[in-house]
């Protein structure tokens, strides 16, 4: 320690840079290394959880492969009854919904249902109530030590009664809050009731399902018999598409690459967390090299002190030791530092990664990572100058002669490595945004400009004419429409077609829509007209379908041609067998998302108004809209809180992560570009204060100013050059495969590569600049005479 004051004391500049540099190092290995953990242990709190599986099915739909995470309401009930390898068996089906609590519908609460062993299946702790009897009554339900704080602040809840789908429960139980590194969330319990126990095989496939298996269970025998259940129970059009039933294991549950559409578990993203773990370590390897080429640089500062040392018998062994601890000194009070930039900005790091990580200090594990930190920083910064600075010679420290040697090959290399990576990252963050950019300004064929929707709730969109009717009598709201069932951004119903000649068989994403859906968001017809505005529509089986669904359909003229319908699970099953006529087709449009092609869409009448999603196209101000809508909403349901949103920030947030990947990965950038510019700068202080005699005698033999600069600054130039001859391909590797998981994307342009080199060139030259201009003035007469 005393050493590292006294060094401290001679080399204020260089020490305080090098804490600086290694405190925002280790702050981003702190800030991602946390999330990273939190990431990689989900769902391993729980007992049973190394013999946990979740039920993933394989399909063909529409010559395309799907694997999705949910399943038909038997399924996990036969399975339990007819395979011995199976211990336990729990379903959960998720949505959110109103609920009521004290006579007043709320929403944005998240609701499962559930078996009644879900308590005994996944370890999920009470606080109030018994696990084992928490559905010993079909009328319980559970909440969360939340909802309970939140809706009965000032009353004991238990016994409390709660409405849902018009059942009556009561509050038998209350858990503590589900951990956030738990796949499944939710904020109130339920034991399957009424039709969602009842579906039977025209079930919504939407059941999550769970099996605890024996230690021995033979898996591949077990998923062989569940494609078995699922082929003699399904519906016909499913029985010849499933190609396997897989069992997932409950810790891969979280980045398992299912269709989001058939999934509802908190997915993770392996990619991102590999982006943000690669950046991390680069941004600390970053400090740690700026850490070592400072040291080295400065070396003719302490050269005497190592000399005397050397000549009094220190050994090459001791002296490397005492620089390892002095590396150490930094690296304790770069941690220190480290930890109080973590948390300031670990509130900023939640919003983007919508995680909710917290440095805790009563836990291990954040000692353990803590002190893995300080081991492998220590080596990698005080390694490379523990070796390099010992080898210096008595005789020439002595005399005060030694000033230091050109920069060694390796340093050149972690100079290189250092705007390597600023390249990359630099090009990454430009193509993020270009990309964003280009998403959010296409035309998705479908408007979403000055569209607001609210959920219907009871008296509220039960007729929908009528609603329409007394609404746009308001200036303010230029049309209304109605959707069944969800928003154009989720499937709404599965249904199944086949060509009448062919026998071909595709799969469609069935919208009960009002009539002027179409016009009401811009949707142009290719062919045909919209049949939806005649009345008799419903009965004689006219239907509009999408340019897409006319492909795989295998319809060449489409228009005034049938198709015949296939029911799955439920939807239409009336009409199940019956033709459909088309007599329209829509150009296709974006109304999923651009991450993957337009689907087969078929587009009928209504055939309910109630508890559906109501657009509503404004002009003007948009809050006097808004005002008109909630007058007339809490007239219809005065107990309902009123709820709208913009269909167009809906559709943004679909790329939410990619729009806060480039947030975070900008924020990288800018703390590397802090590190390598002020070790740049410390450095080439030192390294112009090694060269002041040879500058003073090329001034003397006529150099130019313009020549010493170019001569100290060639270097510079060269190191960026090589830089950006390696950073392009590696970033142009990864663009292109990140590029490829969305339909519509931006082009990889050159001088976008070619505008991040000299942006990078510049920063290095205007950081060098200043030391390089005052050595190249400085009287030469006065740097010989010190010499």
């Amino acid at each position: 320690m005393k050493q590292f004051i006294r060094n401290f004391k001679k080399q204020k500049t260089v020490s305080i840079l090098n804490i600086c540099g290694l405190s925002l190092g280790i702050m981003v290995s702190l800030t991602v290394g946390l999330w990273a953990v939190n990431e990689l242990t989900f769902d391993d709190f729980h007992v049973n959880g190394d013999k946990m599986y979740k039920v993933v099915q394989s399909f063909e739909l529409n010559n395309k492969p799907l694997r999705a995470a949910t399943s038909f309401e038997p399924l996990g009930e036969i399975a339990a009854a007819e395979i011995p390898d199976i211990v336990q068996m729990c379903r959960v089906y998720k949505e959110n919904n109103g609920v009521t609590i004290n006579n007043k519908v709320n929403f944005g609460l998240t609701a499962i249902m559930t078996d009644y062993d879900f308590f005994s299946f996944f370890t999920f702790p009470m606080k109030e109530g018994d696990a084992k009897t928490a559905f010993s009554a079909p009328d319980n339900v559970i909440i969360t030590e939340s909802t309970a704080r939140k809706y009965f602040a000032n009353e004991d809840p238990i016994g409390q009664k709660i409405s849902y789908h018009g059942y009556n429960f009561s509050v038998s139980g209350i858990m503590y809050d589900m951990p956030r590194n738990s796949h499944i969330q939710a904020d109130i319990v339920f034991p399957l009731f009424g039709y969602f126990g009842d579906w039977g095989w025209n079930s919504s496939f939407s059941y999550d399902t769970y099996f605890i298996l024996s230690n021995n269970a033979d898996i591949p025998s077990i998923q062989s018999k569940l494609t078995q259940i699922n082929r003699s129970g399904a519906a016909a059009f499913l029985k010849e598409t499933y190609n396997k039933v897989e069992l997932e294991p409950l810790k891969d549950v979280h980045f398992s690459k299912t269709d989001p559409t058939f999934d509802s578990a908190v997915k993770g993203d392996k990619k991102l967390l590999g982006i943000f773990i690669i950046t991390a370590i680069t941004i600390l390897v970053i400090a740690c090299i700026n850490f070592t080429n400072l040291f080295i640089s400065t070396s003719f500062i302490r050269a005497k002190s190592i000399g005397i040392r050397k000549s009094q018998g220190a050994t090459k062994a001791l002296l490397m030791i005492d620089f390892y601890k002095e590396t150490l000194s930094y690296v304790l009070i770069s941690v220190i530092g480290g930890l109080v930039l973590a948390i300031l900005t670990l509130p900023v790091f939640n919003s983007y990664t919508r995680s909710y990580i917290t440095i805790d200090f009563s836990s291990p594990q954040l000692y353990i990572f803590i002190v893995s930190l300080i081991i492998v920083t220590t080596l990698i910064a005080g390694s490379f100058p523990a070796f390099r600075m010992t080898q210096f010679g008595i005789i020439e420290t002595l005399k005060s002669k030694f000033r230091g040697k050109k920069m060694s090959a390796f340093q050149k290399v972690l100079i290189i490595i250092q705007f390597t990576s600023s390249l990359c990252l630099l090009i990454v963050v430009f193509f993020f945004g270009r990309q964003i950019d280009h998403i959010l300004s296409q035309d998705l064929r479908f408007d979403t400009q000055n569209v607001i929707y609210v959920n219907g709730w009871r008296d509220f969109g039960a007729n929908y004419k009528t609603l329409r009717n007394d609404l746009v009598r308001d200036p303010s709201i230029v049309d209304v429409a109605m959707k069944q069932y969800n928003l154009p951004i989720r499937m709404g119903n599965g249904i199944g077609a086949k060509n009448i000649e062919t026998g071909e068989q595709i799969m469609m994403d069935m919208s009960e829509v009002s009539p002027n859906y179409f016009d009401f968001f811009g949707m142009t017809f290719v062919a045909g007209e919209n049949p939806l505005t005649l009345e008799s529509a419903f009965d004689l089986n006219y239907c509009v379908i999408n340019e897409r669904a006319a492909e795989v359909l295998g319809l060449k003229n489409p228009v005034d041609n049938s198709f015949i319908l296939i029911s799955i699970g439920g939807a239409r099953i009336e009409k199940d067998g019956q033709s459909f006529i088309v007599k329209g087709v829509v150009r296709d449009s974006y109304v999923k998302s651009l991450y993957q092609e337009p689907d087969p869409q078929m587009y009928l009448n209504l055939s309910r108004d109630d508890h559906n999603p109501i657009f509503f196209k404004i002009a003007g101000n948009p809050q006097k809209a808004i005002k008109v809508i909630e007058t007339k909403w809490k007239e219809m349901v005065p107990d309902t809180p009123f709820e709208y949103h913009f269909l167009n920030e809906t559709y943004q947030n679909l790329y939410l992560s990619e729009m806060n990947t480039r947030h975070v990965l900008s924020y990288a950038l800018f703390i590397t570009f802090v590190i390598t510019v002020t070790g740049l700068y410390a450095m080439i202080f030192y390294s112009t204060q090694r060269r002041i005699k040879e500058i003073g005698i090329r001034k003397i033999n006529g150099a130019t100013i313009k020549d010493l600069l170019l001569l100290l600054n060639k270097d510079i130039l060269l190191w960026i050059i090589i830089s950006f001859v390696i950073a392009c391909p590696i970033s142009y590797l990864y663009l292109t495969n990140w590029l490829d998981t969305f339909i519509v994307k931006t082009t990889l342009s050159p001088w976008v590569f070619v505008l991040a080199g000299l942006i990078t060139c510049l920063i290095a030259l205007l950081t060098v600049s200043f030391q390089t201009w005052r050595a190249a003035n400085a009287n030469p007469v006065d740097s010989l005479k010190n010499e």
